[in-house]
């Protein structure tokens, strides 16, 4: 009887199992939800139709059996997979490290900061530099100096003291003899996230009390807000000064930038004078890009000379700061509480900034202790602080039958932590803890490290989309490594099945009306217009002309349809030259000389239709792999579950 009404109670969620089930393929199956989730995620088009639905079904169904076959050929464990799945978790991780109700009040609170600019002054009172560097740490002796001084300035400040005078009297600032405490106008991210919200949370005109951070106090003042300037993408050619540089050495470099200036307005290419003139590191390889920056992050003069700047590719005139002479051209601006600022937020791994990481983790670190099953398991806590105190003065392990190294402290869903770890965790304390009234907050301190620990080894098994990613990068690698070893190696190397392909197939592979052309990749406007003005004494020696150029210019011999040539093709004929076409991303330009037409379809030679045949080749050397696998893997479609898809449409 009980085992019938265990059947009775099992048969329902059976059922409802395996309508979830959208198919199988031997003894794996796939699910409507994880199907449906790959679906809307590569279907770029965003509709959804019963059409669209079968196209995907039919390739997710082989994308699945390809996987299988890799993982049952233990493609994973091979060191080149298992690092590179090592290191993308690496990456992904910390991400996934922090209370997310948190990063997501963060972030909301980052992007209306990020509406507002506002300007403060700041007045900095440090500890004592020798207590400071001291491996015993600082105690209220060695801040209580600091703190009075900063609660004077702070009284003077209040009773209606001049700021600029207060600060120039009591502040370490570096830059106050400059500044005067001025420190202008700051956005989110410009400052600590301690001392950001401090100074968003002021009035005009407000002034705060003495804020202690790790280096010492702090005293900021709001003078004043202003709608956001947003963010600025541009690129520089920088003439540095150095160290020690003379009256006449400046002049010299001012007029260089003069001159430099003068070629830009003129046409001259701004990325080939970057690499040539500007004094920054990896200038050559970056153009001249600078990080995208908003205000608070350079100086001033830099700031609204570059924010002067009314529209896209628009240049300055040189300007001077306290590192040389900058001539800069914006690429682009990104206004402030946009959607464009909230998907650079999203996409910045803006936690990590300052003290919003560490409020996020100590959320986190709250949270989890019940998540990873934390369980003591030891409760003579008189017997661990002996065992500890004898270890730290005879740096040995003094076992007896009630303790050891060996005797589990607590325990999570899958590991233990012993007295050793513990007597480890202490060692590395510094300072040490003085007696047996530190350990209680250490164990605190040593639960919460092991927690965080246990939870970053394991985090695939408490976060679902943690493991969905490292799923789906682990899935695309071994892709990758099946479809190398099973189709496009197999499909490159069978020379002898390539050609006896070709000639089964010659029909496909045939010339339309083509021409013969020289195709030219130059690295600005300005060497495309000198080749085409100078065109006939660059033909007849474009090998020694591309190797000559140091990279500037390369060309090769090529066989074109005429469909396939840019722009119009009405007039093509012998000593033709296509209008230049610029890469937007580089700034490379690419034009093509006819040198001859064949106005007739031709027969490809196998060497020329080489590239079509290995792609055409491989489709099928994948069809017969795929049949294969269907046959090793039986694939059942679940329709029910796969019409209730279409009806979501």
């Amino acid at each position: 009887m009980k085992k019938l009404l265990l059947i009775i109670v099992l048969i329902p969620l059976f059922d409802y199992l395996s309508a979830q089930t959208l198919f199988t393929y031997g003894k794996h199956q796939v699910g409507k939800e994880e199907f449906l989730k790959a679906y809307n995620k590569n279907n770029l088009s965003r509709q959804q139709d019963s059409q669209s639905l079968r196209d995907y079904l039919q390739l997710y169904i082989a994308f699945k059996l390809k996987v299988q076959a890799a993982k049952d050929r233990r493609l994973d464990t091979l060191p080149g997979q298992k690092a590179e799945l090592f290191n993308f978790r690496q990456q992904i991780e910390p991400s996934f490290l922090a209370d997310s109700n948190i990063v997501r009040r963060l972030l909301s609170e980052a992007f209306e900061r990020s509406k507002l600019d506002i300007r403060i002054f700041h007045l900095f009172v440090p500890f004592d530099p020798l207590a400071t560097q001291s491996p015993q740490g600082m105690n209220s002796a060695d801040t209580l100096a600091a703190f009075e001084k900063a609660q004077q300035a702070y009284r003077e400040l209040r009773n209606g003291a001049e700021f600029s005078s207060i600060a120039g009297r009591y502040s370490a600032d570096p830059f106050v003899k400059d500044n005067h405490g001025d420190i202008g106008f700051i956005t989110v991210f410009t400052l600590p996230y301690e001392l950001e919200t401090v100074a968003y949370a002021l009035p005009d005109g407000g002034i705060s009390a003495p804020i202690k951070s790790k280096a010492g106090y702090h005293i900021l003042k709001r003078v004043e807000a202003r709608p956001a300037k947003g963010k600025m993408s541009a690129a520089q050619i920088l003439l540095a000064y150095r160290q020690g540089i003379t009256d006449g050495e400046k002049q010299s470099i001012r007029k260089l930038a003069d001159s430099l200036f003068l070629a830009i307005r003129n046409g001259s290419d701004f990325k080939s004078l970057v690499a040539r003139y500007s004094s920054e590191r990896n200038a050559q390889l970056t153009g001249g890009v600078i990080p995208d920056f908003g205000v608070g992050e350079y100086e001033p003069a830099f700031e609204n000379t570059v924010f002067s700047l009314h529209k896209d590719g628009e240049v300055t005139a040189p300007f001077e700061t306290s590192f040389g002479i900058h001539i800069v051209k914006r690429i682009a601006h990104i206004p402030a509480g946009t959607d464009s600022t909230r998907f650079v937020l999203e996409n910045k791994d803006f936690i990590s900034q300052g003290g919003r990481f560490a409020l996020a983790r100590e959320r986190l670190a709250e949270n989890i202790i019940n998540d990873v099953g934390f369980k003591k398991q030891f409760h003579q806590d008189d017997l661990l602080w002996q065992l500890t105190d004898t270890f730290k003065v005879t740096g040995r392990v003094q076992s007896n039958k009630r303790i050891s190294e060996r005797t589990v402290l607590f325990s999570f869903n899958k590991e233990n932590r012993t007295a050793a770890d513990w007597l480890s965790f202490v060692r590395r304390q510094q300072p040490e803890p003085a007696d047996t009234h530190d350990y209680p907050e250490l164990m605190t301190r040593f639960v919460a490290e092991s927690a965080r620990s246990y939870y970053r080894a394991h985090l695939e098994d408490f976060n679902e989309s943690f493991r969905s990613q490292l799923t789906e990068f682990s899935e695309g690698n071994l892709l990758f490594e099946i479809m190398q070893e099973e189709v496009w190696n197999k499909a490159a190397g069978e020379k002898k099945a390539l050609e006896s392909y070709f000639e089964k197939h010659k029909s496909r592979y045939t010339w339309g009306p083509s021409v013969s052309a020289i195709y030219f990749t130059t690295d600005n406007e300005d060497s495309a217009r000198q080749i085409i003005q100078n065109i006939e004494n660059y033909i007849g020696r474009w090998k020694v002309l591309e190797e000559s150029s140091e990279g500037r210019i390369m060309a090769d011999s090529v066989r074109f349809e005429i469909e396939q040539i840019p722009g119009k093709k009405e007039n093509i004929r012998p000593g033709y030259i296509t209008s230049p076409e610029t890469n937007s991303l580089n700034g490379s330009v690419n034009f093509i000389y006819v040198i001859d037409i064949f106005p007739q379809s031709e027969q490809k030679t196998f060497e020329e239709a080489r590239g079509q045949v290995i792609n055409d080749y491989q489709e099928v050397l994948e069809a017969r792999w795929l049949q294969t696998l269907k046959k090793k893997y039986p694939v059942r479609i679940n329709e029910k579950v796969f019409q209730s898809l279409i009806n979501l449409e």
